[in-house]
């Protein structure tokens, strides 16, 4: 079984709604939305493949972002996926040019727990709700 590390960012503005990549078209598991960023490549840290990872799928150099959570590994047929989790305020969403995905829209976390996701995503949602209510 192989294993692989991603990185992905959570952007969410002042409603906590939350940036949703819509991946109809790309979709590597059968999932409909996902979370921008990326796999981790060798040599990298996470935070250095979620900032190549936001460059390439939304020509964006992000600054300012922090650590939320790890998760997985979360098996996905014959490969295991560990999840690094980034957490960031929603700059102007002028200043993404989406380069990957078919488009993108803001969700409420409960919106976002009916779309059809990896199944891994689910959990981090359920975490993000804990982190809102704060």
């Amino acid at each position: 079984m192989g294993q692989r590390s991603v990185a992905i960012i959570i952007f969410y503005d002042s409603e906590n709604r939350i940036l949703m990549q819509s991946r109809k078209n790309i979709s590597k598991h059968g999932e409909e939305w996902g979370f921008f960023g990326g796999g981790i490549e060798l040599g990298e840290t996470p935070e250095q493949a979620l900032k190549r990872e936001i460059k390439e799928e939304l020509t964006y150099d992000i600054k300012e972002f922090k650590f939320f959570k790890k998760y997985g590994p979360t098996i996905y047929g014959d490969m295991k996926i560990t999840y690094f989790v980034f957490l960031s305020k929603l700059p102007l969403i002028s200043k993404f040019k989406q380069v990957e995905g078919d488009s993108m829209k803001l969700f409420t976390v409960k919106e976002t727990k009916e779309l059809k996701l990896v199944s891994g995503d689910y959990p981090i949602l359920d975490d993000l709700e804990e982190f809102f209510k704060r």
